[in-house]
Order: structure tokens, then C-alpha cells, then sequence
């Protein structure tokens, strides 16, 4: 299946240095996401927003849907549910890390939505990784210079594993009012990460 690809509208570096674009790849730009893909040269398959973030003029043959400024759903949700409409579930969404913190936290729920829809969704910015996974278990190759955490994203997660890292976790419960599994390191070539219940914040962070 291809990959879709979602620029969001706050980006602190190249969209070309965090995510590697190929031919078959499905672009979505979010509002203001459109400007920093124009800079770039990268031709979005559709601009999704209220436009309250970019007030220029998108290129001709470019599809637009405009969203009404009063909704519920941010610019970057609404590109992930178009995306997930269209058959795609593998998602990156691109950049919004950062910024306001408000607008990061929505990005981390729109991760956590893809999650709950059975869709893999990778948050990327220059430094840091995230996904999330639920009653699952997930391979991640060793990244050098990068730390690994796991969060609850939700009130715990029951029966947590943790392999190939420096402080492994056994059948743990891992909740949001401790962060035990902050700052982990890489030991083997892969660390194999488990969930048996609830919602599992991955994060990795450039040291």
C-alpha cells in the first residue's frame, strides 16, 4: 500500500531532511503545511484547511478542500481522516513538533486517532519519532544517538514489554502520572516493544 504524506503547518527544518519523498507517495498538505511544500519544490495531491494559515494561492490543478474556520477537527486530523477515506493507513505526518504546544498535543491526539482506526502514524520532525500502538507489538531498528521512550497515553498500559534496551520492562504497567519509561537506550540491533492493553505513546529523540 502506498504511504501517505502529511505536511503540517508548523516545520522547523526541510521537509526534505525528515522524511525521504517517493513517486508514489500521496501528499497532503495542511493549510499552512502548502508553504513550506511549495519552498521545497513538493506538489501536494490536496490542501486541506481553513486557510487561516496560508493566504496565498494554491497552483492550479492542485485539489483544495476549504474547511469552515468553526470546526471541531484541526487542519491536520481532517488530512488524516481524508487520507484514511482514500484507502491509505500509513501515514507521516511531517513537522508539526514544536511551536505552540497546544497545536503539538492536538498532533499527538491525531496520532493517537490513527492508532484507534488500526492505521500506522508516524509524528516526525528533525529529532524525534513518534508513534503509537495499542494491544500490539512493534520492531524498531536501533537509531544511533537517539534515546527511546514509551508513555501511557491513557490512564496506564498493562503488560509492557521492553527488549534489546538498556532497562527492559517486563510485563509492566506503565501509567500517565510516571514516567518510567522515559529516556531508554538501545542495546541490541532491534528493541522489540509489546502492549497488551490500552494506548502506547513511542517516542524516539535525537540526543
Amino acid at each position: 500500500m502506498k504511504r501517505c504524506i502529511i505536511i503540517a503547518a508548523h516545520n522547523e527544518t526541510a521537509i526534505k531532511n525528515i522524511v525521504h519523498i517517493r513517486p508514489d507517495d500521496f501528499i497532503i498538505c495542511a493549510d499552512g503545511g502548502y508553504a513550506f511544500a511549495a519552498a521545497e519544490g513538493i506538489v501536494p495531491n490536496l490542501v486541506v484547511g481553513d486557510f487561516d494559515s496560508f493566504e496565498g494561492t494554491v497552483e492550479a490543478g492542485i485539489e483544495v478542500e476549504r474547511a469552515a474556520p468553526e470546526k471541531d477537527d484541526t487542519d491536520t486530523l481532517l488530512c488524516l481522516k481524508r487520507g484514511i477515506e482514500r484507502g491509505f493507513d500509513e501515514f507521516i505526518i511531517v513537522g508539526g513538533i514544536g511551536g505552540r504546544l497546544d497545536h503539538t498535543i492536538a498532533n499527538l491526539q491525531t496520532v493517537a486517532y490513527g492508532c484507534e482506526q488500526g492505521c500506522f502514524v508516524l509524528l516526525a520532525d528533525s529529532k524525534n519519532l513518534v508513534t503509537m500502538i495499542g494491544a500490539d507489538t512493534v520492531n524498531l531498528p536501533r537509531l544511533e544517538g537517539y534515546k527511546l521512550s514509551v508513555f501511557a497515553f491513557g490512564d496506564a498500559c498493562t503488560g509492557v514489554y521492553e527488549k534489546g534496551v538498556k532497562y527492559p520492562l517486563t510485563n509492566a504497567t506503565v501509567t500517565n502520572t510516571f514516567p518510567i519509561g522515559v529516556s531508554n537506550e538501545f542495546e541490541a540491533d532491534t528493541a522489540t516493544i509489546s502492549c497488551g492493553a490500552g494506548k502506547l505513546m513511542i517516542v524516539l529523540s535525537k540526543e
